[in-house]
């Protein structure tokens, strides 16, 4: 910035400039002449004294007025309004707002939710995920019968995606020993169930502690430490228990899921879960496995009354693609209306859906196997009274797996954010400047080169039709 610009009518800062001036020439004069008298006198001392308070007052009250006026400015211009009411002594150089950011509580499980966390933990380091603890069968079951402990596989993903070093975290959070008497089993599971153990069975402290020992940013919580089950039953009134066996079924039998529920059906929010969604400023559901890792965490009647309740933002990101057994031949208002079917409305604001160009022959690979694009039902989600969001979310991996694109979807949620923020009030107006700047310093230089170049679209247009 110039010098011209520094004095220009826009930034007004010329007034506090001048009145800078004036109180440094008072503090000069007055201790000039405090300084050259041969004899204080006591009258003279006391004028001059208040001459130099005046003065000292003015530098001052010029130097804060200056700074508010500076960050005024840069709030109007990065969120493009009126910031005339910003208590800026509050918000300047607010270290707490730089360091944890907005309170975020995302609800999940699996892949989805891993992918969720990724791209938010830029934005926020005040970060709960909630994961489904309900067991899913197979070597999930025996760690649960065996050693007592929840379900980790989610709880083990969430903890990677939250570390700093994720890559290294990973693969060691993955890691199976080879050898020995520990062969096959893996050191995640084995650092849980040590920990549980160090915690008296306590693992809500577990989880925390073991955040703790592996530097994790935020906070991972199960939804429940009730020992819970999966059920569902399909529309020929088929009953069945058991995520895997839910699957199974309804790909044997071709008959779709009419309702899933937890067996027992009442059971405990753990603690923390319940506090964390009443202090958030932001609740994200998904994406995930709709019947067996997203209605699951809600079917607890405590956590969807507080979602309700809750001031917060509340996103729901769509899947990109169906899933056998689950989500056959969905639209997307599918997913939303299961989900208002099982918990009722009030849980979701806005639906966040991917619109990629997808290279075709990724899709067909998904075709092979039953699954295919969810339909963006524009008409059908604007009759379940939820805003849409449409943006490029979608990447895809070396292996041609189809999945979220981390650093798209935090931005895309944050972008939501930023534009729902009120920014008369001084916090957020800090929160939305912060925000919007990390999301300048997030973009990417290079376009994927498996994904074919995207429509031009409004990440934050709200589609009504």
């Amino acid at each position: 910035m110039g010098l011209k610009e520094w004095f220009s009518s826009k930034l007004k800062m010329k007034r506090w400039l001048v009145f800078m001036l004036v109180g440094i020439f008072f503090v000069s004069y007055s201790l000039a002449k405090i300084f050259s008298m041969e004899i204080l006198e006591l009258s003279s001392a006391i004028k001059y004294g208040i001459v130099f308070v005046v003065g000292c007052v003015c530098v001052v009250f010029s130097y804060i007025m200056s700074q508010r006026q500076l960050l005024m400015a840069i709030a109007e211009a990065t969120t493009k309004s009126n910031g005339k009411t910003l208590n800026i002594k509050k918000m300047l150089y607010d270290k707490k707002a730089i360091d944890k950011g907005i309170k975020i509580v995302v609800i999940g499980g699996g892949a989805g939710l891993a992918a969720v966390l990724k791209g938010l933990k830029d934005y926020s380091n005040n970060i709960t995920a909630i994961v489904n603890t309900a067991s899913g069968g197979n070597s999930e079951d025996v760690m649960t019968k065996e050693f007592g402990i929840l379900p980790p596989n989610d709880i083990r993903q969430s903890l990677v995606a939250l570390s700093s070093s994720e890559e290294k975290m990973q693969e060691l959070m993955k890691y199976r020993f080879k050898t020995g008497n520990l062969k096959g089993q893996n050191f995640a599971n084995l650092l849980l169930i040590a920990m549980n153990d160090i915690c008296d069975k306590n693992f809500a402290k577990a989880i925390q502690d073991t955040s703790e020992v592996l530097s994790v940013t935020g906070k991972v919580l199960p939804v429940t430490l009730d020992k819970t089950n999966i059920g569902a039953i399909l529309k020929d009134s088929t009953r069945v228990i058991g995520e895997d066996n839910i699957t199974d079924k309804v790909l044997i039998r071709k008959s779709p899921i009419e309702k899933v529920f937890l067996q027992p059906s009442v059971c405990e929010p753990a603690p923390g879960v319940i506090k964390s969604i009443k202090e958030a400023d932001l609740i994200v559901i998904g994406p995930g496995s709709l019947y067996t890792g997203i209605i699951p965490n809600m079917l607890l009647k405590e956590v969807a009354d507080a979602i309700k309740r809750s001031e917060a933002l509340k996103i729901f990101v769509s899947n990109i693609m169906t899933e056998p057994g689950q989500t056959d031949n969905y639209k997307v208002s599918d997913l939303i209306n299961a989900i208002h079917e099982h918990v009722g409305k009030g849980v979701m604001d806005y639906c966040l859906v991917n619109e990629s160009n997808i290279m075709p022959e990724y899709i067909r690979r998904y075709n092979e196997e039953g699954s295919e694009l969810l339909e963006l039902d524009k008409s059908g989600i604007k009759a379940t009274g939820v805003r849409i969001v449409v943006s490029d979310l979608a990447t895809t991996d070396g292996k041609g797996f189809i999945r979220h694109d981390s650093k798209k979807l935090g931005k895309a949620i944050m972008t939501i954010v930023c534009d729902n923020m009120d920014i008369r009030k001084d916090k957020r107006a800090f929160e939305a400047y912060m925000i919007r700047s990390k999301m300048n310093s997030n973009k990417k230089k290079k376009k994927s080169i498996l994904l074919q170049p995207l429509k031009v679209i409004n990440t934050t247009k709200r589609r009504d039709d």
